[in-house]
């Protein structure tokens, strides 16, 4: 019983810190959120959306509680 619980608590951890092949972590500590500044610096998500920059990027995980991540910049 106690080796099935630490099997299932890694696996917990492994799967909440899944990056995508070549995606980035948005850093989103550099920003006032929910305010972004009106600046246009694309960045494509890695769920395939468009996003005007890495501050909305930031607004959208916020929001919806996801944890998307920067597939790549000027897309």
């Amino acid at each position: 019983m106690r080796f099935t619980i630490i099997m299932l608590a890694m696996i917990a951890l492994a799967t909440g810190t899944y990056i995508p092949d070549g995606a980035t972590e948005p850093d989103c500590s550099v920003y006032f959120l929910p305010i972004c500044t009106r600046e246009y610096e694309p960045v494509c998500g890695t769920n395939g959306v468009k996003y005007a920059s890495e501050c909305m990027l930031c607004v959208h995980n916020m929001e919806a509680k996801e944890n998307i991540f920067i597939s790549h910049k000027g897309c």
